[in-house]
């Protein structure tokens, strides 16, 4: 994971993201920039939520291994959602907004993987007398934690590119 991040920080274009924008423009050539941005951002968010969903349903079963696989995945997608966000709206991020960007998925990946954990804590204690349905209230928590956490940071990135602009390609 820290490899391809440092790669994202690092390099100026990746071409994940690029064929990405490229994926979503091509089958929507009459969607804004604002609209292609919207999509990238749902999409990610969608299968940050999948992954989230399956990781937390199995977490009792895969422990650690299972955490440090989404974690990876998670803040990897978000990391590349920031990207992709900057080269839908036509805006170059600079090395250190790449870093920033790179940071705030890891902080972000973190957290919630430390809220789904705990709510799975939470939902398989408060399940005791169904303990079936824990594994899937706890997949639909961890599920939401990542959606969410990715539509924020997509609106965080959103917000910021708006305030900082920089040169057209």
């Amino acid at each position: 994971m820290y490899e391809a991040l440092a790669r994202t920080v690092l390099l100026e274009e990746d071409a994940k993201v690029a064929r990405e924008v490229d994926r979503v423009r091509s089958r929507h050539p009459r969607f804004s920039d604002a609209e292609v941005v919207g999509r990238l951002t749902e999409r990610v968010a969608w299968r940050c939520a999948a992954v989230a969903a399956i990781v937390s349903a199995g977490q009792p079963l895969l422990g650690r291994l299972a955490t440090t696989a989404d974690l990876s995945f998670q803040t990897l997608s978000l990391s590349r959602m920031a990207l992709s966000i900057g080269h839908a709206r036509r805006r170059p991020m600079t090395v250190v907004e790449r870093g920033l960007a790179a940071g705030a998925s890891l902080v972000l990946a973190g957290a919630a993987a430390a809220v789904r954990t705990a709510a799975g804590r939470g939902a398989r204690s408060a399940l005791r007398r169904k303990p079936e349905l824990a594994p899937i209230v706890t997949a639909l928590v961890g599920g939401a934690v990542a959606y969410v956490s990715a539509r924020l940071l997509g609106r965080a990135v959103e917000e910021f590119l708006g305030n900082h602009p920089r040169r057209r390609r």
